[in-house]
């Protein structure tokens, strides 16, 4: 245990002496508060901060493979990927390290949007209530929304040394899975049995739901699902070295 939170620390620790992670970050707050204030300004001005978590799929599609691109491919072309595998160390302790320093950073990112609430607390006191219900909800479904896509973006690092590369591939494997939610002429033709198919794939579809106040344990067990799935991918990618 003592080495697995070793190897987290160590790839937290990378996050805070890299110039890209506070680049995400500074553009993520940006985009946030940019949404924010147009919310407020807009003509039926809404005193809540859920239009950010609208459009959290497709703000984290762009910034989340930045995050990941190098968290497996930079140790392939160091060469050190092979040094750390040979450490006392196992191939799931590597990648779930990865993954978890990864998402210790994500949490960190949307932590500064907090101050938001009693903002909106304050500028709703003359309107409708402020519902704490749908924004807990919200941001346990960004926190499971953003561990899949980071789950992701670890399993394409692991398989590529360039990290530039891996971000692509990740954001269209994240485009891939939106996209049968968003395209209604292909769910419309397509048999009952592949809409839901379809509809059970796309990540967009199961984080709609958080932004309802619903936290069902059919979707949480959807982003578990396929956390687990894609970081078991990564780990039979590094296995894959031993066959070769």
């Amino acid at each position: 245990m003592s080495r697995f939170v070793a190897l987290t620390k160590r790839e937290l620790l990378a996050y805070f002496y890299a110039p890209v992670p506070y680049l995400v970050m500074f553009v993520f707050l940006f985009i946030t508060w940019s949404v924010v204030q147009m919310s407020l300004a807009g003509r039926q001005a809404r005193t809540d901060f859920l239009p950010v978590f609208e459009t959290l799929t497709f703000i984290l599609l762009f910034l989340i493979p930045l995050l990941t691109m190098n968290t497996v491919a930079e140790e392939r072309s160091r060469n050190t990927l092979e040094t750390l595998l040979t450490a006392p160390v196992t191939d799931w302790q590597v990648i779930v390290s990865k993954w978890l320093g990864t998402f210790i950073y994500y949490t960190v990112m949307i932590a500064p949007t907090l101050i938001y609430w009693p903002v909106f607390k304050v500028l709703g006191q003359d309107k409708a209530p402020l519902d704490p219900g749908p924004m807990a909800s919200a941001y346990v479904g960004a926190l499971l929304l953003g561990g899949l896509y980071i789950a992701i973006g670890v399993f394409w690092s692991s398989l590529t040394e360039n990290g530039l590369l891996s971000a692509f591939l990740a954001f269209c494997t994240m485009i891939l899975m939106m996209v049968f939610q968003v395209i209604p002429w292909f769910r419309d033709s397509a048999p009952e049995w592949m809409r839901n198919a379809t509809e059970f794939v796309s990540q967009q579809a199961h984080f709609e739901s958080f932004l309802h106040g619903k936290i069902a344990m059919f979707d949480v067990g959807y982003f578990v699902m396929m956390t687990v799935l894609f970081l078991f991918l990564s780990v039979r990618s590094l296995e894959s070295r031993k066959w070769r």
